[in-house]
């Protein structure tokens, strides 16, 4: 791994490709953590399981400062906070989505408040491997710190989330149990990486249902006879659902655990449907269980983008589960000649670690930190059962969420979830991995029939009321000189299905600049896009302007998006030299140090300040090939920027800088340096 820092006395640190530990931030004190594939930013928590045990499905997102992503509108971000040894405050986390941030995004936010905590209210039955000392210390931190918190990356603000009960709170509180598999009170062997994965559940009940009241039941290890152990003694509770965030490879008698895994008549069951890509695991594929996909989940500062497959969701066509009746419907759940067994996801949430969530641990962790994986959507989906529980007409099957085309109309969508139309998880070929080749139902393998946008696909009376739908624009910041266009792409979405016409209009635009959208308005239950083109005259005055888009339709609000058109004058482009500098290697214990100052100046020697810098490092004399490191800064006042390269090797570097900067031509230099 390789990557830069800040530090207190250098723009921008390099680290060595071959270093543990990555520089943005301290990653998992778990020696066994193991590199999610393709991803060296992203690790199992659980790492690689003992043979035929199940995985667990969190996968942490190493330093999140630089690799979270969760819209192009976000604030700068700030220290990591939280910290500790089974503490019970934390500071606010400075990544990974609030519970306010998901209600928001699902439509939650109305059906959360509407319930009220105490001894009636709904109990989610979460069930894991192994013990986690401080689950119930850092379940309170979680909620006590982010109760009525506002996400600085989005504005959201979320709602009060109340106590945890204890000997001095007693009403007017949530009732966390821990138990073992068998319902008593001595606890599993303790396990870092299992301990984050019940960190990632307990907080995400939390955040969906925080009246929920919540049992957590530790299975002995992570066999599949000792978690069916434990779901058997979670279903002995009749609690609205069980979570399962874990999963293995099928295997041939699998089948003969369906019948603990089979949801009952006032309980559901949410599964994970894996983390490895394309591919079905058990217990997702089981018929009686809500197998959950993942999607990314993006803010666009305004309102959250349309949602697209985590391209590492599990997904396909069992080997050997049969097919539920309930997917047996051509071209509405299923293709013909493609998939004979029980389909793989069923419905979806954000999983991406890169749009994940926040989530406390302190059992050898550092507090906050950022965690995506089906982990996180099969614990969200189980929060939306535990809020439709709450509302009194509770549909647990999943079969409920394939509405019947044999005696509704129901070819579309399924009224209260939103197809995902974009990404992917595999090369399959078809709708099985590719949200593009999705059915008539909007159905596809990586999520199912789509994310929820409110409770009314998991209740008994779904809403036939008109819906809405959300409003963004790509990019929201766009610059343009005199006598030229630009423009942005308009994004509808519908949701709670709403059907009806959108028409598009926008404000704020400078005078001698003409807007036109194309289209200007369209009339569908899915997402559509305009183009808004803005053509600017020589005339047109130079400066930043904020343009208000509108969408509006019958019998819905109104929604607004906000983007910034940057209006400037021909630019003259002049010449700017590059030098790059290596400064004399130190060595502090097993390291080299080596700084690297990179230089931009006029013709004429000035110093140009503002300029983007790109450093390269690589293994030679020759800056050829692939780099070691990377890195990335701005020139200050002076024109200058230094990084140091750290490494354990001794040996010779080439060192190559790329600077652009507004009015200039591009230009690079390297040099060579040896430790």
């Amino acid at each position: 791994m390789g990557g830069w820092r800040k530090t207190a006395t250098a723009a921008a640190v390099l680290a060595a490709a071959m270093l543990v530990a990555a520089p943005l931030a301290a990653a998992s004190s778990r020696a066994a953590a193991q590199s999610v594939a393709g991803s060296a930013d992203q690790a199992h928590a659980c790492g690689v399981p003992a043979a035929h045990d199940a995985a667990c499905g969190a996968i942490q997102l190493l330093f999140p400062t630089a690799n979270w992503h969760p819209g192009p509108n976000v604030h700068a971000a700030k220290g990591k906070g939280g910290g500790g040894s089974g503490g019970t405050t934390a500071g606010l986390p400075s990544s990974g989505y609030y519970p306010g941030d998901l209600q928001s995004a699902y439509g939650l936010a109305s059906a959360a408040a509407a319930m009220g905590p105490g001894k009636s209210a709904p109990t989610v039955a979460i069930v894991d491997a192994y013990n986690d000392p401080y689950a119930a210390t850092d379940l309170a931190a979680y909620r006590a710190s982010l109760s009525g918190a506002t996400d600085s990356n989005t504005g959201i603000t979320d709602a009060a989330i109340p106590p945890l009960c204890s000997t001095t709170t007693t009403t007017g509180c949530v009732q966390f149990t821990k138990v073992n598999q068998s319902g008593r009170t001595s606890y599993p062997q303790a396990n870092t990486g299992w301990s984050e994965e019940i960190s990632v559940d307990l907080d995400m009940i939390s955040a969906i249902c925080p009246d929920c009241n919540i049992v957590l039941v530790e299975a002995s290890s992570a066999s599949f006879p000792n978690l069916a152990a434990a779901v058997s003694y979670a279903k002995s509770l009749s609690p609205a659902a069980i979570t399962n965030s874990y999963g293995g490879s099928e295997f041939s008698s699998e089948s003969t655990y369906n019948s603990i895994y089979t949801a009952g008549t006032s309980t559901a069951v949410t599964v994970a449907s894996g983390d490895s890509g394309y591919g079905v695991e058990f217990p997702a594929a089981s018929p009686g269980v809500t197998a959950v996909g993942g999607t990314a989940l993006t803010y666009s500062g305004s309102g959250w983008n349309p949602q697209a497959v985590w391209s590492t969701a599990g997904s396909g066509c069992s080997a050997y589960e049969a097919m539920p009746s309930w997917q047996k419907d051509t071209s509405v759940y299923y293709k013909k000649g493609d998939c004979n067994g029980r389909q793989v996801a069923d419905v979806a949430a954000v999983a991406d670690p890169s749009t994940g969530v926040a989530v406390y641990d302190t059992y050898h962790e550092p507090g906050w930190m950022v965690f995506g994986g089906t982990s996180v959507s099969a614990q969200i989906i189980g929060g939306v059962y535990g809020l439709a529980a709450g509302s009194g007409s509770f549909r647990p099957s999943s079969s409920a969420l394939y509405p019947d085309p044999g005696t509704t109309s129901a070819t579309g969508p399924t009224p209260g979830l939103a197809p995902v139309t974009s990404g992917s998880n595999g090369s399959c070929g078809d709708y099985l991995c590719n949200a593009a080749d999705r059915l008539s139902s909007g159905y596809n393998g990586p999520t199912g029939l789509g994310t929820p946008y409110g409770v009314g696909a998991f209740v008994t009376s779904v809403s036939t009321s008109p819906g809405g739908f959300g409003l963004s624009a790509s990019p929201t910041s766009a610059t343009v000189t005199q006598g030229s266009a630009t423009s942005y792409t308009v994004t509808v979405t519908p949701s709670g299905g709403f059907n009806g016409s959108v028409a598009l209009s926008v404000s704020g635009v400078p005078s001698g600049a003409t807007p036109s959208f194309s289209p200007t308005s369209a009339s569908s239950s899915s997402s559509w896009s305009s183009t808004l083109t803005v053509t600017t005259t020589s005339s047109t005055t130079t400066g930043s302007y904020t343009l208000t888009i509108t969408g509006t339709s019958s019998g819905v609000p109104s929604q607004t998006t906000d983007v910034t058109l940057n209006v400037q004058a021909p630019q003259t482009t002049g010449s700017m030299t590059v030098t790059v500098a290596a400064g004399t290697s130190t060595q502090k214990g097993p390291y080299y140090h080596v700084p690297l100052t990179v230089s931009a100046k006029t013709s004429t020697t000035a110093a140009i300040a503002g300029a983007a810098v790109s450093l390269d490092v690589f293994a030679g004399s020759m800056c050829s090939g692939t780099p070691v490191a990377t890195g990335t800064g701005t020139t200050g006042t002076n024109g200058t920027v230094t990084f140091t390269y750290k490494t354990r090797t001794a040996g010779t570097w080439c060192a190559k800088a790329t600077v652009t900067a507004t009015g200039y031509n591009p230009a690079s230099a390297q040099a060579t340096f040896s430790t």
